[in-house]
Order: C-alpha cells, then structure tokens, then sequence
C-alpha cells in the first residue's frame, strides 16, 4: 500500500465532515455520529501521516526495474586451451651466432628473468649457469626425466646457502649427484663458469653419471692444441662431448664454434652457454632433446 496515495483522501474527507459541521443545520443525533466520525477520520489521518513522515526518512530502495546496474568482471575458473608460444625478443642480439639458439630456449621460459636486453656477451657465473640448465632441462625433457628441486635435503655446499637467488637450482642438480663443486666443499657461486666447468657439469646431466678422467682419448679425439691445459676431473667429460652430438654437433661445437685451441680456463659468456643449453641429454636417444623440437611438440598441444 503506498501511504501517500491514501493519506490525500482521507484529509478531503475530514474537510467535507467538518464543513458540513460548520455549515448545515441538523438534530443532535445526528450532530453526535457525525462528531464520532470526524473523530475516528483524525485519529486515522493522524496514523497516516505519522507512516507518511516515517516512509519519507527511510532510504529509498532501488529495484531492478529503477535502473541498470554496470555488470562486474568476475574470474573466470574455467579451464582454458594452453595459449600459443608467445613470441619473445631480445633487442641485443645482432648477428650474435647463437641467436636462434637464444630466442628458442627463452620462448621456453628459460631466460623469464632476463629482461628486454640478453647480454650475450656477458660473463655467466656459476650458479647462474645452473639455474638456466635446470630450467633448460625441464622444458626440453618429459616430466618421467625432469630434476627435481630439493628443498628438504641439507645445504650441500657450504658457500651456497639458502639465502643464495639461485641456491634451490645449485641445490637440486648437486643433490641428482651432476653439479661439481670443489675439494673444499665450496661451489663458488658467484665465480665466473669456465669452458672446462661448464662441459663438465652438463655432460654430467647429459649421461646421468660421473665420468672418469680420460685425459689420452680426450686429446686423441679433439686435438686440441691446449690439451694437456686441462684439469685432469674434467678430461673425461670434455672425451665424451666429442660423441654427444645433435644437428647443430656437440656441446662444445655449438657452444664455441670449430676450435682448435679449448682454452679451458677462460670464462664463459652467456651466448656461449646458451651452445651448450639447448640441446639436452645424448642425441639419438627417442626423447624430443632440442629446443627446437621441445617449441614443436607444444605447439601440437594447443
């Protein structure tokens, strides 16, 4: 009932009461039941206007009907095809030779840390190189051979800790027995990976096992004319990359190019890196082991 609607014609009905009152001769009975009447109309009038006055203070409520209400965004929970690979570009790479190498491996995820500019020729620091071939690992093999981190195991290396931004990926290739670290229980993270270190940790992943040193079949098959330069824990490594090979060659060959001098002691730059990065495990083996083929197979996903 709308309050106001009522009220109006109850006032026009007191006023004709009144006026009739005022105004018309009539008898005393008469004169009593209307005097009841205009009674019980101003009680009532008085109720109406009381509800008037409260309806008018109360806040107005809107109905749908009144107006539109803006929708509002919610999430949306429901599973979504795998978007496709999304095309990503460093503005610094040039005609750096591993450039292809580079753009593949980072539309994997590998370098989402990196930024706008790679730095290809910037020195790659020990612990930095393993997190990128961790990564580089995962996103190029099937989860049935993916590393795992290790968050539980107890520090491995003493100059390594926790609070280290690339302690859980030293942590977890040192904890699958791959990571070499030093005869004093250090890592050295933050030195500068040398050529020798580098082949030497990721032939480790690559073959799932220490190699021994080799150092006559080593110089017998790569020739190289520093040879004899390099640490005798590392001769077996470099000895077997000359036979893990894929359509861009071996470690090494991606890594650095056709070389005649190793210059094992020599830090690595990150283009260099990237050689060895892109290629994981031993070719041949029936697992899609490239970037390259890592990128094809999940573009036949979405």
């Amino acid at each position: 009932m709308k309050i106001a609607h009522v009220y109006k014609p109850k006032l026009f009905l007191l006023a004709v009461s009144i006026s009739l009152l005022s105004g018309c001769a009539m008898n005393a009975q008469d004169d009593n039941l209307l005097k009841e009447k205009v009674a019980k109309l101003e009680a009532e009038n008085q109720l109406l206007k009381m509800q008037l006055e409260k309806a008018q203070m109360a806040p107005v409520q809107v109905t749908a009907s009144d107006t539109t209400v803006p929708s509002v965004a919610t999430k949306d929970d429901s599973p979504k095809s795998e978007e496709p690979v999304e095309q990503i570009k460093f503005t610094d790479l040039g005609d750096d030779p591993s450039a292809e190498m580079i753009t593949e491996l980072a539309k994997l995820n590998v370098f989402d840390d990196v930024g706008k500019t790679f730095q290809p020729g910037k020195t790659i620091t020990r612990s930095e190189y393993c997190k990128w071939l961790y990564k580089a690992h995962n996103a190029i093999m099937p989860e049935s051979k993916r590393l795992r981190l290790a968050p539980s195991a107890a520090q491995i290396f003493k100059d390594c800790p926790p609070s280290n931004p690339d302690y859980k990926y030293v942590q977890a290739l040192a904890n699958a027995g791959f990571s070499i670290g030093y005869d004093d229980g250090t890592f050295k993270p933050d030195q500068p990976l040398t050529r020798e270190e580098m082949i030497g940790i990721k032939l480790g992943v690559d073959v799932g096992k220490k190699q021994d040193p080799y150092r006559s079949q080593m110089e017998a098959v790569w020739k190289f004319s520093d040879g004899k330069q390099v640490d005798e824990r590392f001769t077996g490594y470099i000895h077997l990359d000359y036979y893990v090979s894929g359509p861009r060659g071996s470690n090494i060959q991606r890594a650095f190019g056709k070389v005649g001098a190793f210059r094992p002691k020599q830090p690595v730059v990150r283009s260099e890196a990237v050689g060895t990065l892109w290629q994981i495990g031993q070719f041949g083996d029936t697992q899609k082991l490239t970037a390259a083929e890592a990128l094809k197979e999940k573009a036949g996903k979405t």
